[in-house]
């Protein structure tokens, strides 16, 4: 079964099949592999552990939107399920029984979610990103602005975001501290006026940016980090 990588979390990556973008596989934690079929507005869910149990049950809050990239993770420890929606929050479910632990206050919608160790990166739609705590969905922080629409997890566990029309950013997902800061022709290469689709990091540490204008104009750019290049050099 071919699969590639769709999503950096902390402590594992989330790889998908390419037959069946629905049927999710982590590299890393107590859970192996989730899969959801879509169907009369609800999620039939099945989550497979590094010890043979199967857990299956289903949820209105996961379905077509939330399932992808950054749509629906896990806790490293395989306890609990955490699922974004367009316009109702981010909700906490236990993995065992699907029962809700928690929803966010806050019912604005949620972009993307980034699992810490015991806490969780979200990006809202109202242009603020915020850091949540996993055990009670509390807000622990907020960073502004931010734009609305999703960040980039890195390989290395960073986060990439635009945070204003001309502003890029490097973020340190458990604190929101910003690494460091890239004006948009600069992140671009000069292609401002493209649509990005694609931020990635080679294994030379450099962020490769991809967009395009229409189906024949196309662009490529790959970005230096200071910050990146310093820790290849601590790692090395």
């Amino acid at each position: 079964m071919r699969k590639e990588i769709i999503a950096y979390h902390k402590d594992y990556s989330i790889s998908c099949s390419r037959k069946n973008p629905r049927q999710l596989f982590y590299s890393n934690g107590e859970i192996i592999s989730l899969d959801c079929t879509y169907s009369n507005d609800e999620s039939d869910l099945t989550f497979l552990t590094k010890s043979g149990e199967k857990y299956e049950w289903k949820s209105k809050y996961v379905n077509v939107y939330n399932v992808g990239q950054f749509g629906i993770a896990v806790s490293p420890d395989g306890t609990k399920m955490f699922a974004q929606t367009w316009e109702n929050g981010l909700f906490c479910f236990d993995v065992k029984t699907g029962e809700r632990i928690w929803r966010t206050k806050s019912r604005r919608g949620v972009t993307s979610i980034f699992v810490n160790t015991d806490t969780i990166t979200v990006q809202l739609h109202y242009y603020a990103m915020q850091l949540i705590s996993m055990d009670t969905g509390e807000v622990i922080k907020e960073k502004r602005p931010s734009t609305a629409w999703k960040f980039t997890a890195l390989s290395n566990g960073y986060l990439v975001c635009q945070t204003t029309a001309k502003k890029w950013e490097i973020i340190d997902p458990e604190t929101l501290e910003v690494k460091e800061s890239f004006s948009h022709k600069d992140f671009t290469g000069g292609n401002t006026g493209f649509c990005i689709n694609s931020i990635k990091m080679d294994k030379n540490g450099m962020i490769v940016v991809s967009g395009f204008e229409n189906l024949f104009d196309k662009f490529k750019h790959s970005v230096k980090s200071e910050f990146i290049s310093s820790l290849e050099r601590i790692k090395s």
